[in-house]
């Protein structure tokens, strides 16, 4: 396929809202075990959700997500794909709409440029499809090593398309009618309003500078087959960032900021309350302490403190959202964000009485000279 944009110009960045999105969102928060303890829309939220839900249904979706949340970021696609009005039942008919197989081939994640890579796309094809041959090079290419995505493969592989096409769009209902419906009139205004303060903040900056303040500290440096960087703004989804590659598209969902939620005038800022909690843990100043001599990956940081990947990844999380640290899209290389250690006092010294501005994440920095590419993430 031609490039569609010239070598040397940045990628369009759009700011894009759909409930359907954070329909997906909200499932990703409620079944992320993983994470659980990360998400700050609290586990009271997570258990009023399953509450609502039943546990019919909370089992049925189990297994439409094969035992992994991040099939409904893979879904994301199709949310991204829904013609107007885009609404819920725009998202629930496009997928009716949708052949079995090629919800399928969104699950595995056919669309990115490293599932495509490592495998034939015509033997994913053929592997969706149901030959037998195709599935066995499928499932022998793509991260054989990676055992996680091998068993979530082989599910997919072996249900059936077109049963499992009526079963995913039968729980979205049920899930937008128990738990999504009556949580949407809080949340979608929330989102509304940070969509329209970040395009306020994209008119005076660099897409990479942009990327970063809106995610607070995800890089983004523009690649070759990415020509349209969409950004999914979420609330249920804070403080975490989430990735979907779709052909020329990277979709980035980014958590909604401090300021575009509303809170009592007499609580502290969000953003101090986040780097209160980051600072105030030993661990965590020591990770500050050796990213000030150099940039290191998560493995690294791992065996330095003697933890594993997962505890260190959440430490990460942690001073990621308070601005304190910079990780590139996709990657899990980290460095310090030096330019944002000064605001600690400021949004200390402003919430005591002191004037001070709004946080990183809703300010624009001052207008740097025009540049041709982005940076290094």
């Amino acid at each position: 396929m031609a490039p569609t944009r010239r070598p040397g110009t940045p990628p369009v960045v759009t700011i894009d809202v759909s409930p359907a999105y954070e329909l997906l969102e909200s499932l990703v928060t409620t079944f992320d075990t993983g994470e659980a303890d990360t998400y700050e829309i609290g586990p009271e939220w997570v258990a009023e959700a399953r509450r609502r839900a039943g546990d019919d249904l909370l089992e049925r979706i189990t297994s439409v997500s094969h035992g992994d949340s991040d099939t409904f970021i893979h879904l994301m696609g199709l949310g991204y794909d829904t013609p107007t009005p885009r609404d819920i039942p725009a998202f629930l008919e496009h997928l009716r709409e949708t052949e079995a197989d090629e919800i399928r081939l969104h699950l595995v994640q056919f669309y990115a440029r490293d599932t495509r890579r490592t495998t034939s796309p015509s033997v994913i094809r053929a592997a969706i499809a149901g030959d037998a041959d195709a599935k066995a090079e499928f499932l022998r290419t793509s991260h054989p090593e990676w055992e996680p995505w091998t068993d979530y493969l082989r599910r997919v592989l072996d249900v059936d398309g077109e049963g499992y096409k009526r079963e995913l769009i039968e729980v979205l209902e049920l899930w937008a009618e128990r738990v999504w419906k009556p949580e949407s009139l809080t949340i979608m205004p929330i989102i509304e309003r940070d969509a329209e303060m970040k395009r306020d903040l994209l008119r005076d900056l660099p897409v990479d500078q942009f990327v970063t303040t809106a995610t607070n500290g995800v890089e983004f440096a523009p690649r070759p087959g990415i020509d349209r960087v969409v950004m999914v703004p979420s609330f249920v989804n804070r403080p975490l960032v989430s990735y979907l590659e779709l052909g020329e598209a990277l979709i980035i969902i980014y958590p909604v900021a401090d300021e575009s939620v509303s809170a009592d005038a007499d609580s502290p800022p969000l953003r101090l309350v986040r780097l209160s909690k980051a600072l105030g843990d030993e661990k965590r100043l020591r990770i500050l302490r050796v990213l000030s001599d150099g940039e290191k990956t998560l493995m690294e940081l791992a065996e330095m403190f003697g933890v594993a990947k997962t505890t260190m990844h959440h430490h990460m999380i942690v001073l990621r959202s308070a601005g304190l640290v910079a990780v590139g899209v996709g990657q899990k290389r980290y460095r310090l964000r030096t330019e944002t250690v000064p605001d600690v006092g400021a949004l200390l010294s402003g919430y005591l009485g002191a004037a001070t501005g709004p946080s990183a994440a809703s300010r624009a920095p001052a207008r740097p000279r025009r540049r041709q590419t982005g940076t290094e993430g």
